[in-house]
């Protein structure tokens, strides 16, 4: 059974919030509109920053705007994971039956 560090998971989402406003701010109003640089998704795959089997990630985040990059975490892929989520809710609570 794996534990998970919830004070460690809280903290990298804190951080990943900071630095995505920290990024974010930055931005150029008209950057919103624009594509991932094909050089920069290639900069990705070289660092081997995606592994093999989520590989397809980079030629999706290839045809997205910057601004559907940023917005997709907080407006889609949630429900991605929201069935598996529940299941392991569920089983957690059974074995506390």
């Amino acid at each position: 059974m794996k534990i998970i560090d919830i004070q460690a998971l809280m903290a990298y989402r804190i951080e990943i919030g900071r630095k995505t406003r920290e990024v974010v701010s930055r931005l150029l109003p008209n950057a919103f509109n624009q594509k991932v640089e094909a050089e920069r998704i290639k900069v990705l795959e070289e660092q081997k920053a995606v592994k093999k089997e989520a590989s397809w990630l980079l030629e999706y985040w290839g045809k997205k705007t910057i601004a559907g990059l940023i917005l997709m975490p907080v407006t889609r892929h949630i429900f991605l994971h929201l069935n598996k989520s529940i299941r392991i809710k569920q089983r957690i609570q059974k074995k506390g039956d």
